[in-house]
């Protein structure tokens, strides 16, 4: 370990371990991104670490950081932007990353970004590739995220 952490690494080192975005970080600190992004960096730093997880580890062994730390409970407090809404919903039926993108006047590439951050943020990442689309619509569907098939009809 190579020096001591400040307040503000600390807090927010201790808040990644725990669970939380960059975003709602900034948002609890009541500090920017940046503020928080330059944080954890300084803290990747200072304790010597290769990545973020890695310095939540060292810290953790270090003492610096209580044991094990304790994960949020349910789902983040906005778990889909209204862009990654609005092109699960478009993509919803399984129509090819280019025809949702003709239906949302987007390209392919961003469709398939948005997808891949809607995958992430209601964690379907760790199921087969031909699996999360389907995984991920129900999930947003269960959580009143993206409207259901028949509300999708009806309009």
């Amino acid at each position: 370990m190579k020096s001591a952490l400040t307040a503000r690494e600390l807090k927010v080192l201790e808040l990644i371990a725990n669970g939380y975005t960059h975003d709602e970080i900034a948002e609890q600190l009541v500090v920017s991104r940046g503020a928080v992004n330059g944080a954890s960096q300084r803290a990747v730093m200072r304790l010597g670490a290769l990545t973020t997880p890695h310095a939540v580890y060292l810290a953790t062994q270090a003492g610096i950081l209580p044991g094990r730390p304790k994960r949020r409970t349910g789902p983040p407090r906005q778990p889909l932007t209204a862009r990654q809404a609005e092109v699960l919903t478009a993509a919803a039926d399984g129509a090819s990353l280019t025809i949702v993108a003709r239906r949302i006047n987007s390209t392919r590439e961003q469709v398939s970004a948005r997808l891949a951050e809607a995958y992430l943020r209601l964690g379907v990442t760790h199921l087969p590739r031909g699996q999360r689309r389907t995984a991920a619509v129900n999930t947003a569907r269960k959580r009143g995220l993206i409207p259901t098939a028949d509300k999708e009809r009806a309009a």
